[in-house]
């Protein structure tokens, strides 16, 4: 099994604890994200379409295991640098967070750098879209420069974009602006769960320049 495979149902494993010691009152609680409260994230990671009011914490809990059960079969044989494999990592990073954040015991996404270095592997496909997002039609070049926490912050992946009239060209001759940020930071970033402020206040980001301001600042996954 594939290391980031691997990572990503450790993240199942996280959610599925963390929804088997839910008490009645946790169900309601509100979650960050797009999914309101912690049973309706649980009734989207189990992938039912039946509300918790409807489908009963039993039959969710029953469905998540299956979710996790139909995850590792879809992800056999696959690698690192698989779009399917990124995607269901990117997923699971927000979802374990999102759920344990609203259970006031969050996950340390640090601690599952595998799937986090994954998930950012296909953002990283999307930097160009992202940065022209931020910027409109300006001109910018920006290395992305993603560092895994758990191996002292070295450099996993990086990418230079740049951007002439709001498309994505070939290398330019400017020097570009750098956003030097962690692996599990870029995910939450990116996905609205933390600022920009807050991530450089602890380390886990810096960014030089006016077009790295923005993309931290106003580049979001949707």
């Amino acid at each position: 099994m594939d290391d980031a495979t691997r990572a990503v149902l450790e993240l199942w494993d996280v959610a599925e604890e963390a929804v088997d010691g839910l008490a009645v009152a946790d169900w309601t609680r509100p979650a960050p994200g797009p999914e309101p409260t912690v049973g309706d994230l649980v009734t989207h990671l189990a992938g039912i379409h039946l509300g918790v009011h409807y489908a009963g914490p039993d039959q969710l809990r029953a469905s998540l295991a299956g979710a996790r059960r139909h995850t590792a079969l879809l992800l056999e044989g696959r690698a690192a640098g698989d779009r399917v494999l990124g995607a269901h990592c990117l997923d699971l990073c927000l979802h374990a967070h999102d759920l344990t954040t609203a259970l006031a015991a969050p996950v340390d996404l640090a601690d599952h750098a595998t799937a986090t270095v994954e998930a950012c592997r296909l953002v990283i496909d999307m930097a160009p879209r992202l940065l022209v997002s931020a910027l409109g039609a300006r001109d910018a070049t920006v290395r992305l420069v993603v560092r895994r926490p758990d191996a002292g912050r070295r450099p996993a992946l990086e990418r230079t974009v740049h951007v002439v009239g709001g498309r994505c060209t070939g290398p330019g001759d400017a020097e570009p602006d750098v956003v030097d940020i962690d692996a599990d930071a870029l995910l939450l970033l990116l996905a609205g769960r933390r600022r920009a402020e807050s991530l450089a206040a602890t380390g886990a980001a810096a960014w030089s320049g006016d077009a790295a301001d923005a993309f931290v600042h106003r580049a979001r996954l949707c």
